[in-house]
């Protein structure tokens, strides 16, 4: 293994560390139903909260990430030989 590797190493192994720790101490949920995704009372489920309360976030939040997507398809499909163009 060469310098390099072992400097990525370490850099990886703190951080996988803290990951885990944070994960093994979260008390998770253990009912379904603390986390309601619809509420009965109010016939109204996440997706309809969100689109009620942030309609121009959610649309911009979508068109954001599809772009992202493209653009990581456009930037990946740059390298590949022998290609003139993406």
């Amino acid at each position: 293994m060469d310098r390099r590797g072992i400097l990525a190493l370490a850099a990886v192994t703190p951080l996988f560390l803290v990951m885990a720790l944070s994960f093994v101490n979260v008390p998770w949920p253990s009912d379904p139903t603390e986390i309601p995704a619809y509420d009965p009372v109010s016939d109204q489920g996440i997706a309809n909260a969100l689109f009620d309360s942030f309609p121009i976030a959610v649309i911009l939040i979508a068109l954001l990430l599809g772009s992202a997507m493209i653009g990581g398809i456009y930037l990946s499909k740059m390298d590949e030989p022998g290609k003139v163009g993406p």
